[in-house]
């Protein structure tokens, strides 16, 4: 092997040496402005559990319509490549109650980034594996009191029964923003006018849908 061949070969040996680390995280290289949007949001990158990769969502934190999911088929839907992050807070606060001999479920919230060229979105989830429509009501009760069985409670019924039917959701897509900016349409009717992802269950009939 000549000296200048042997040269070629140890740099694209030390390019790929270099370029492991990312490839074998699998993380996406985040834009500029994905980047900005991380360190004023605080964020860092997460890798989820399997029970929240799988988990079932709504899409409305007051009177949910649908069951969608699982989590990780609606990332599946996305067209620009996606990064999970969570609040350097939140992750401090999940590993401490982590680490805790029987626990009970308990809420924490992570970020799904899209980052499409000019578009940045984060589409924020609440996610408690192991939860139970009761544990559900039982969250708002905090801030409702006890009006909250009489405010949501059509949307329990239907829960209980998406429940029996094995498809009860542990998650909810709470916010998402654009380039920072929250926005404001119902995400229920947002994912709906998307047309990219069917709900696996109607909690206003009760029912299964078509899928």
């Amino acid at each position: 092997m000549t000296r200048r061949a042997a040269t070629i070969l140890l740099s694209l040996i030390a390019l790929c040496v270099l370029a492991l680390p990312a490839w074998a995280a699998g993380r996406h290289v985040p834009s500029k402005n994905a980047a900005e949007l991380r360190d004023v949001g605080d964020l860092v990158p997460f890798a989820p559990q399997k029970a929240v990769l799988s988990a079932l969502f709504t899409a409305d934190e007051d009177a949910p319509r649908s069951v969608y999911g699982p989590v990780s088929a609606f990332v599946a839907t996305r067209s620009c490549p996606t990064s999970w992050l969570i609040e350097k807070g939140e992750l401090a606060r999940t590993e401490r109650l982590s680490a805790l001999k029987d626990v009970p479920p308990y809420e924490f919230s992570l970020t799904l980034e899209e980052d499409c060229p000019g578009a940045v979105t984060h589409t924020v989830f609440v996610t408690s594996p192991g939860s139970t429509p009761e544990a559900w009501l039982k969250w708002r009760r905090q801030f409702h009191g006890s009006k909250a069985a009489g405010h949501y409670g059509a949307a329990l019924e239907g829960l209980k029964k998406a429940e029996a039917a094995g498809l009860a959701p542990t998650a909810e897509l709470r916010f998402v923003s654009v380039n920072g900016e929250l926005v404001t349409q119902n995400l229920e009717d947002r994912l709906r006018a998307e047309g990219r992802f069917a709900p696996v269950f109607d909690l206003v009939r009760g029912e299964r849908t078509g899928r």
